[in-house]
């Protein structure tokens, strides 16, 4: 679908199961990933999940979930999306989740920038937004790495596992983007 000379976006199908339950499975990356409580689920309900989505996808308007990978061995790495698409007002807020074997070694900026190719040409919007906890550094560096622009700071929004810790917002318009 979306690639780089390492990394690839797709659909996640059925198969994909094992490795997203590997992934949702981890309820220390649902503490800085997700603003719900985590909810452990056996491997079969997160392929029920994903037959479902393939037999009758969500709303396309205002969410897309992506599945990250190596282009060399499809080795998984993690998952992505765009959600909370504003097609009036151009905008979507982006995500992603990275296995921790898959930290660390650039992925994350590759999934971003796609995420980024993917918002602006091929869904034409104007912005895009990126809200990570304050002491999530790797998301930080990440987003500016990225081009996008700090622009603001709530205090004690999200829960973090230990206390109510600081959400900082980051955005990117379409004008400062540079493929």
């Amino acid at each position: 679908m979306f690639a780089t000379d390492r990394v690839r976006l797709r659909p996640p199908t059925p198969d994909d199961a094992p490795n997203m339950f590997r992934l949702d499975g981890d309820p220390e990356l649902h503490l800085v990933t997700d603003d719900g409580p985590f909810l452990p689920r056996h491997v079969g309900q997160v392929r029920a999940g994903l037959e479902k989505q393939v037999a009758d996808p969500p709303d396309g308007d205002k969410a897309v979930s992506l599945l990250a990978e190596t282009v060399d061995g499809g080795t998984f790495l993690g998952g992505c999306a765009l959600w909370g698409i504003n097609t009036f007002n151009g905008y979507a807020h982006l995500g992603i989740s990275l296995l921790r074997e898959a930290r660390g070694q650039g992925y994350g900026t590759e999934v971003v920038r796609l995420l980024c190719r993917y918002g602006f040409r091929n869904r034409n919007l104007r912005r895009l937004e990126i809200e990570t906890l304050a002491g999530n550094t790797a998301m930080r560096r990440t987003a500016e790495r990225c081009g996008f622009i700090h622009e603001g700071t709530q205090r004690e929004r999200e829960y973090d596992g230990d206390a109510f810790a600081d959400l900082v917002s980051y955005g990117l318009l379409r004008r400062d983007w540079t493929p």
